[in-house]
């Protein structure tokens, strides 16, 4: 399994910004000069709205810095209500999922990241067909930063291309197509965020519909990291149908789930059964099974995380002739002690209870 960090690039299709190098009533956060940086915890989707570089030696003048620039453009976006981060990204070989513009089907490419390049993304999007985030694209494509104005110089790079430099220093290239310095913004994933993140960031039409509606739902836990305590088995099956596809869910799937949220409920009124303590449970639906989750944490080093593994963990039952232990699964049964003539619910956890990271 990979999870080695995404870089982010900037494509052979994107006008980048090249800013010279220099001696010298809103819901978003807008502080002027306020580094506002990326961090894995923004996305997964969002736009790249512009790469800051230093320009060859031969065009350099006086102006803003790129750290500059890219602080700059961020406060002007955070002003205008769209929340804008910066990323620092490094010479390294990687790969990037961004968006065929004449399919708009995801694709990835691999590419190598400039040295010293700054950029700036904005946005938190659940897709890249997200409403709001397609909005906010056309937006920035024609929006034109302050500090990149006014004009000082400008030359023919081509037929319907030009170059030109600001007053501030950047130096920017235009097209028929691309008249502005922000015209070549595109949807990308947050660089940051592995290929492990961005699974469990992604949430299809059947993981929402199974998942919705309930208060004990994983998605609702705020925490980085939960234990999962007990798996119930299921399965979901794609029917064809004349006209289109149908999607089933099988018994099989349907009985987990009520198992998983009947355990999920008895775990968070179990002193109400004779048990010492309620615990914060959780149940989570995807295509094949159903899970409860114990706890919201944000480390994986948090010493609760042992406790719950060993009280809900297989215990050694008994030890067989050849001195190997035999493990036997906990139980957790409602009531607690057994009542003469009232029925007994029991479910079995989970031999080796499991770590796992929350989705988003």
């Amino acid at each position: 399994m990979r999870t080695s960090l995404r870089p982010l690039i900037v494509l052979a299709f994107f006008a980048s910004l090249a800013v010279c190098s220099s001696s010298s009533a809103n819901p978003i956060e807008a502080v002027r000069g306020k580094h506002y940086k990326l961090t894995r915890r923004h996305g997964p989707w969002m736009i790249m709205v512009a790469s800051f570089n230093k320009p060859p030696e031969d065009r350099r003048t006086e102006g803003m810095t790129p750290e500059q620039a890219a602080e700059e453009l961020v406060y002007e976006l955070r002003h205008k209500g769209i929340p804008a981060y910066i990323f620092q990204q490094e010479e390294i070989d990687g790969t990037i999922t961004t968006i065929d513009r004449r399919t708009q089907e995801e694709r990835s490419g691999k590419i190598r990241n400039w040295a010293g390049g700054i950029c700036v993304l904005a946005g938190n999007y659940p897709s890249s067909n997200d409403p709001t985030a397609q909005r906010t694209l056309k937006f920035v494509k024609k929006y034109q930063p302050q500090f990149l104005k006014d004009v000082a110089a400008q030359g023919e790079a081509g037929p319907g291309e030009m170059i030109k430099r600001a007053q501030s220093g950047g130096v920017f290239h235009t097209t028929r197509f691309r008249p502005g310095p922000l015209s070549g913004a595109f949807m990308t994933t947050n660089p940051l965020m592995t290929d492990e993140d961005l699974a469990v960031r992604k949430r299809d039409p059947l993981i929402l519909r199974l998942n919705s509606g309930s208060e004990y739902s994983l998605l609702q836990n705020k925490g980085k990291y939960t234990v999962v305590v007990a798996t119930y088995q299921g399965r979901y099956e794609i029917a064809n149908g004349v006209n289109e596809k149908k999607m089933q869910i099988s018994s099989a799937l349907t009985d987990a789930a009520e198992r998983a949220w009947e355990l999920c409920t008895a775990l968070r009124r179990a002193k109400s059964y004779g048990y010492d303590h309620d615990y914060q449970s959780w149940v989570f639906h995807d295509h094949f099974s159903s899970i409860v989750t114990i706890g919201s944490f944000s480390s994986k080093d948090d010493p609760r995380i042992t406790e719950i593994q060993n009280t809900f963990g297989a215990k050694v039952a008994a030890v067989k002739s050849d001195g190997s232990p035999s493990l036997g699964a906990e139980v957790f049964a409602i009531p607690k002690t057994a009542v003469a003539n009232e029925p007994v619910k029991t479910w079995i956890f989970d031999p080796f209870p499991q770590v796992i990271d929350v989705p988003r």
